[in-house]
């Protein structure tokens, strides 16, 4: 006869109600042995037993093993479990916070600021390099696909390697933001070297005159030091230069605004330009520049000023994404400078996922802020992680919280960017056929190992046989614009000429998107098969052959009229040439109709006069 069970303690909570319906879970399964459900479980049998206990939460995974041993609901009981995770955690959350004193050693999805210099880590190797080529030029360029953190590199590191500090910015009553509604930010004054910051924004001009003016003045109380150029210079720091072509609507004032940081970067030092006196000719005189740009936008700003290529040319720092090594310093330094660790297996799970996903920074340093929060005493734990839903929850709650704010006809469009890049994510049979049970486990998002075909079931498949799409396709009247909203809200991740997800599993995180591509299953399919027919057509040379005809076209046109399908530039203009040909095989046919026609009647009139002439003949006779 197996021991029996301790009884419970008594009480109502919540963590005893879950405990006493795990007992009758398994009552329910015949009341097997904890050895013998071991073995079913693949899990321990003292783990089971605590599970059972009503002493403390056991973790997301023994729960699940418990359950699919003695034949439960996975998908309730993971439900249940992250109810329960997060109300308890609430509650700890609740007794802590008379005591919690300080912040949270991770800013979130949004990017590091030049007072989180003291938490941010994992970069030290791409700052020496970006403040070596720096010393040496005087005109740099950092860039690299969204969420690689180019504006924590700069804002983080590099304003606070050139001098600058908290403290003196706090003496000067210096803010952190962009400024007030200009986009410039007061000059970072430290060791007596002048730091302005910027982000464009619609009047770039204006940012850049009230940036130049804070600069100089502060250049000319500052002490020259000759003994480097990167510790006297004046520096302008033009962050999200991307803004230049996603918000600047004037492609003269662009240009303005590029001719002036060129011209500033190539004035020599100590001599101010004729006819700039004062704190602006202070700011020119000598002045470094760094323009931090998104590199999927880097490359047509190039194309539209060649003065500003040629004046960056080998002095470009590429940002891409971090190294496991660097992923680790990020992870850990923050919560130790704060008098935290970090549980190893959390460790293992967020630099595992992060490294080999293209918006996985910004989603670690979310998740971490969260996991913080529910940290179970001076540790981050995987518990806390996965209460709090993991990279899966973040994400839905960012989608959710953008598309809320969306206008209608906005909303359409974001249906349409999804339902491209989710398209190929239908390949893996009925929105996937299970994969990644495992994997969807370890990261606290998907659902269990219960084998319901829910886990992966959106994301099914290879990843490594998903590619980006090209930027091209994205190209639809408004399509832009939305895109740009999902790459600042971390859903979409830009680099160069393509466009892809952050995260591969957004489309089971968020049940709109899995939604809309269940839904749009057919609409999918359509758009990638005018997409691959686009293509070919512009690769062959346009030939005419490959275009569409009948019944095809006619319900693709259609569509895309009414705006269920967005087409793109070369799309719409393979729709309008095969329209074109259609409407030139119909003309064709009606002529020759009418020619047929044309043949027919006179080749009657010339039977009908045949055989008057005939019976004129017979009567004669």
């Amino acid at each position: 006869m197996p021991r029996r069970e301790s009884p419970l303690d008594p009480g109502d909570g919540s963590l005893l109600r879950f405990a006493g319906d795990l007992r009758a879970l398994r009552e329910r399964a015949g009341s097997p042995p904890y050895r013998q459900l071991a073995l079913r479980a693949h899990c321990s049998a003292a783990s089971l037993s605590v599970a059972a206990g009503g002493r403390r939460l056991p973790s997301l995974a023994v729960t699940l093993a418990y359950v699919q041993a003695c034949g439960g609901d996975v998908r309730e009981w993971r439900h249940r479990w992250q109810l329960l995770a997060a109300e308890l955690a609430a509650d700890a959350a609740a007794r802590r916070r008379a005591l919690d004193v300080g912040r949270a050693p991770y800013p979130g999805a949004a990017a590091f600021e030049a007072v989180d210099a003291d938490r941010f880590f994992g970069r030290e190797a791409l700052l020496d390099r970006l403040v070596s080529v720096l010393a040496e030029r005087r005109l740099v360029i950092v860039t690299g696909p969204s969420g690689a953190g180019k504006s924590s590199l700069v804002r983080a590191g590099l304003m606070t390697r050139l001098g600058w500090s908290p403290a003196v910015a706090a003496a000067a009553g210096d803010g952190n933001g962009d400024g007030p509604g200009d986009g410039a930010e007061r000059p970072r004054t430290g060791d007596g070297v002048p730091v302005a910051l910027l982000t464009p924004g619609e009047r770039p001009m204006e940012a850049y005159a009230l940036a130049l003016a804070r600069l100089g003045q502060s250049a000319a109380r500052a002490t020259r030091d000759p003994s480097g150029p990167t510790t006297g210079d004046p520096v302008l720091v033009v962050d999200q230069g991307e803004q230049l072509r996603t918000r600047c609507r004037d492609a003269a004032e662009r240009v303005r605004f590029l001719d002036a940081l060129v011209a500033l970067a190539a004035c020599a030092p100590g001599r101010p330009p004729a006819g700039q006196a004062g704190p602006a000719g202070a700011a020119q005189a000598g002045c470094r520049v760094v323009l931090v740009i998104r590199s999927d936008q880097s490359g047509p700003l190039f194309a539209e000023h060649p003065g500003l290529a040629e004046a960056a040319r080998h002095a470009v720092v590429p940002v891409g994404r971090p190294a496991p090594v660097e992923l680790r310093r990020a992870i850990t330094e923050p919560a130790l400078r704060a008098g935290c660790t970090v549980e190893g297996a959390l460790l293992a799970v967020l630099i595992s996922t992060a490294a080999y996903q293209p918006g996985g920074l910004s989603l670690v340093s979310a998740a971490l802020a969260a996991t913080w929060r529910r940290r179970s005493g001076n540790a981050l734990t995987l518990a806390g992680f996965q209460a709090t839903g993991g990279f899966e929850g973040a994400l839905a709650r960012a989608a959710e919280a953008l598309y809320d704010g969306l206008e209608i006809a906005d909303r359409m469009l974001v249906r349409t960017v999804f339902l491209r890049l989710g398209a190929e994510l239908l390949d893996g049979g009925p929105l996937g056929a299970g994969g990644g049970t495992a994997a969807a486990v370890a990261l606290g998002g998907g659902p269990t190992a219960g084998g319901d075909g829910t886990a992966g079931e959106v994301a099914g498949g290879d990843e490594g046989a998903r590619t980006p799409l090209w930027r091209a396709e994205f190209d639809g009247p408004g399509v832009p614009e939305v895109l740009e909203r999902l790459v600042r809200a971390r859903l979409v991740v830009v680099d160069r000429d393509t466009v892809e997800l952050s995260h591969y599993a957004l489309p089971q995180a968020w049940p709109r998107l899995r939604g809309w591509l269940v839904e749009g299953r057919g609409a999918s399919s359509e758009l990638r098969g005018l997409a691959a027919a686009a293509r070919g057509w512009a690769g062959a040379g346009r030939d005419p052959e490959l275009l569409y005809r009948g019944a095809r076209l006619e319900q693709l046109m259609r569509r895309v009229a009414d705006g269920e399908l967005a087409a793109t530039g070369i799309e719409r203009a393979f729709l309008a040439a095969s329209a074109r040909a259609a409407a030139a095989d119909r003309r064709r046919a009606q002529r020759q109709q009418l020619t047929v026609a044309g043949v027919a009647a006179a080749s009657g009139a010339l039977l009908a006069l045949a055989g008057g002439s005939r019976i004129r003949r017979a009567w004669r006779w």
